[in-house]
């Protein structure tokens, strides 16, 4: 009876031995060997190991099974509209903006990292380049119109209107003038200058009135004219024929005096000192949108997140299609090398290969316990 312990005892071990390190066996000739062995021309079976012999269809079916039950555009959709995700992103996409702008990056130190130097002196160039085009466009449409075709019909109604008022206001200046010490010696040099070439009726003149009271009898009568309704008359019927005749001048011939380089020049100069683009430049991209920064994060972050979303929603299938995702997976399972797709493997499946090998050997022991019995009790 003893004997027939130890019997079954010694079958169980062999058994569980035998199952176990046939189970061992199977699981590492998945990955070995990695090449094929040769006795002559006579290839060795089972070289290489399934996984080596198979990895290129194995890579093709992962690549397949991928993109068509795993990363598809319906599950892309679903992952897009799903309120934890957008909250995710959009607090993620807040969070990037927020630490870029605390950079201090000003624009131009921005548009440097992308190769651009200089911006303010290439938009200053293009500008001018602008101004140029323009002004002989300019030149060429308008040099020989006359003014008043130019001027639209609103401006030349306001000009026209403003005359009477523009006359009121000379004749008060001029009043305002004479009616001042200042405008009095001037009438005072005037009689002067105009009598005393005349001899002996300047002496005349002198001896009976003298300068002084000569002209504080001019300068009442000038003043009493220009207040007079006639005097505004004549001084808005001279304004408006002046006017007039401006209209009826060229373009051209009203700015002949002015040279080409001279007219850009300043028009040049007015642009850029209207603009101060070097200013602009220099000034942090935090400051520059510090008007706007509520609406960027509150309405135009959240906004350009839900139009990508929809448009990776509805373009994911093209996007797969076009990246060809099926074949990158297949290509980086091909070019993974057969000790490191093992170690992978196995790192994933580490727990379920050795419960494997554990299984051999408890199905082995146990068959070898059924044969001990079996050879027990027929002996």
């Amino acid at each position: 009876m003893q004997n027939g312990l130890w019997l079954i005892l010694f079958m169980v071990i062999i058994g569980a031995v035998i199952g176990g390190f046939t189970n061992f066996i199977a699981i590492r000739m998945l990955f070995r060997p990695y090449k094929t062995f040769f006795i002559g021309k006579w290839q060795l079976p089972f070289t290489p190991g399934l996984i080596p012999k198979r990895q290129n269809e194995l890579a093709a079916q992962i690549g397949k099974l991928v993109v068509g039950h795993l990363v598809t555009p319906e599950s892309i959709q679903k992952k897009l509209s799903e309120e934890k995700f957008k909250h995710d992103t959009e607090t993620w996409f807040s969070g990037k903006i927020k630490s870029f702008l605390e950079k201090g990056l000003t624009l131009e130190q921005l548009l440097e990292q992308f190769h651009i130097k200089n911006p303010s002196e290439k938009i200053h160039s293009f500008i001018d380049t602008k101004i140029e085009k323009k002004y002989g466009v300019l030149k060429d449409n308008f040099w020989q119109k006359e003014i008043q075709e130019i001027l639209p019909n609103e401006w030349k109604a306001s000009v026209h209107g403003k005359i009477p008022a523009t006359a009121d206001r000379i004749i008060q200046k001029t009043i305002e003038y004479f009616s001042s010490p200042e405008g009095k010696d001037k009438i005072k040099t005037l009689i002067e200058d105009f009598l005393k070439d005349r001899g002996r009726l300047w002496n005349m003149i002198q001896m009976f009135f003298g300068n002084d009271s000569l002209a504080e009898k001019v300068q009442p009568e000038i003043i009493k004219f220009l207040n007079s309704p006639g005097t505004k008359s004549m001084l808005v019927n001279v304004i408006e024929s002046e006017w007039n005749k401006v209209q009826n001048n060229q373009l051209g011939e009203l700015l002949n005096q002015l040279e080409d380089e001279k007219i850009l020049f300043y028009l040049k100069k007015f642009v850029k000192d209207t603009v101060q683009l070097e200013n602009f430049f220099k000034r942090e991209i935090a400051e520059l949108i510090l008007p706007f920064r509520d609406t960027i994060e509150e309405s135009f972050v959240p906004r350009i997140l839900e139009s990508a979303g929809i448009y990776l929603a509805q373009r994911s299938g093209e996007i797969i299609e076009r990246f060809q995702v099926e074949d990158i997976i297949r290509e980086q399972i091909e070019s993974f090398s057969l000790p490191r797709l093992e170690e992978l493997v196995i790192s994933i499946a580490k727990k379920e290969l050795v419960m494997i090998t554990y299984l051999g050997a408890l199905l082995g022991g146990a068959i070898g316990l059924i044969q001990g019995i079996i050879v027990l009790l027929t002996s």
